[in-house]
């Protein structure tokens, strides 16, 4: 897991939070106790939405939805194909 947290800090908090917290704009300003923080609540968010994107039931759930679109992309390949054969076969107009 690479995050750069200075990037996350510096872009994605916005100022106005950094403001009303009282905190530096930058990152390298923040004491080291609050960089800290900032490292150890993004980690465990970042776990915990990794966890939750590998739970089991939802993954179940993503193989079934992605079977079950490729059988209609594979009947829509099917009509297009007899579509094209058909005009194919019946000539210019």
């Amino acid at each position: 897991m690479n995050i750069n947290f200075k990037q996350l800090y510096e872009d994605d908090i916005e100022d106005v939070t950094k403001e009303l917290m009282k905190y530096p704009r930058y990152f390298g300003d923040l004491p080291h106790e609050v960089q800290r923080f900032v490292e150890d609540l993004v980690s465990a968010g970042y776990q915990r939405a990794l966890a939750d994107a590998l739970d089991p039931t939802v993954l179940e759930e993503t193989k079934e939805l992605s079977r079950e679109m490729s059988t209609q992309l594979s009947s829509m390949a099917d009509l297009v194909e007899s579509f094209l054969a058909s005009s194919n076969n019946a000539g210019p107009n």
